[in-house]
């Protein structure tokens, strides 16, 4: 292909990537309205009621302690109405977010990138640190939640990679923001806030020969805010080879978050073989070597998956290239 053929395909796919991030900004920001628009009518409906109710008790002489009890019921019923109405609404954006392969946040009237205090932090340990390393300062902060989702970070046409360094030495990621550009924003989005900074390489999962980490309490029950969508035609076409990072969903739809997998054995795709339901969205360009020390240490109990001293990710950095 000549080069200007090829400036010309890189221009389209690049238009075509914005065209799709605007689309998914003006979706979530419809969402938004229509969910704001459903809870004021609402909030609405409710003053109306209660001001009628006013009204009708203004003109009846009935006792006062009778009045006050016959109007709970009355607060219960408004405060009911609202609840189940701001539910359907959310129930149907999610619904409608799925459709269209987005994430799928917790509360769409949630601006996206606002953070919430989730008021947990990972556990007290006193195993020492891999690698003759030290613990960050910050091993132990409480994580936030996202229940807007991210924000729209990643730009149309800029190649990004991650540097995740632990405590064993750096491993260099490739982010395939062309592949799955929702899970790449979402890495993206978290690794320039800082979330995954302090937090550690939790788990070996031997079974399907993956490491695991970015949970915020480094565990496998951590929830993000949002859910992201499986974007799996990279691993429908290509599995997943050594090397390759994964979402680290519970094995169905929409239940992956800010957790991730890293490949380290054909295990990993003999086990999805048949069921690709990981998204790929970035592969290790260098580091196999720190896996290997990790895989390599000692574990707690016969057969654990928890490694017998701390791995912890000290500073993710995103690079553009």
């Amino acid at each position: 292909m000549s080069s200007n053929k090829q400036r010309k395909t890189r221009r389209e796919v690049e238009r075509e990537a914005l065209q799709r991030a605007q689309e998914q900004q003006a979706a979530v920001r419809r969402r938004r309205t229509v969910l704001l628009s459903v809870l004021s009518a609402v909030v609405a409906a409710v003053v109306v009621v209660g001001l009628v109710a006013i009204l009708t008790r203004g003109g009846d002489e009935q006792d006062p302690a009778a009045d006050q009890g016959s109007g709970e019921p009355q607060a219960q019923d408004t405060s009911m109405l609202e609840e189940e109405a701001a539910g359907e609404a959310q129930a149907a954006a999610a619904n409608e977010a799925m459709a269209a392969g987005e994430v799928v946040a917790e509360d769409f009237t949630v601006q996206p990138g606002t953070a919430v205090d989730s008021g947990l932090k990972p556990p007290r340990d006193d195993r020492p640190v891999a690698c003759g390393a030290r613990a960050p300062a910050n091993a132990r902060a409480t994580r936030p939640r996202f229940p807007g989702g991210p924000a729209q970070v990643v730009e149309p046409g800029v190649d990004y990679v991650a540097r995740i360094q632990t405590s064993c030495g750096p491993i260099v990621i490739d982010l395939l923001e062309d592949d799955a550009p929702v899970a790449v924003n979402s890495f993206v989005f978290l690794a320039r806030q800082g979330f995954y900074d302090g937090l550690e390489v939790f788990r070996d999962y031997g079974a399907i020969a993956a490491v695991e980490a970015g949970s915020g309490d480094n565990t496998v029950g951590w929830d993000a805010g949002y859910r992201l969508p499986d974007e799996l035609d990279l691993a429908e076409r290509k599995g997943y080879p050594v090397g390759t990072v994964t979402t680290a969903g519970l094995g169905q739809p929409y239940t992956a978050g800010s957790g991730f997998f890293i490949a380290y054995g054909k295990e990993f795709e003999a086990g999805f073989a048949t069921n690709r339901v990981q998204t790929a969205f970035a592969r290790v360009l260098s580091g196999m070597d720190v896996i290997d020390t990790m895989t390599a240490m000692d574990r707690l109990g016969m057969g654990g998956e928890s490694f017998a001293k701390r791995l912890f990710m000290e500073k993710v950095t995103i690079e553009e290239r």
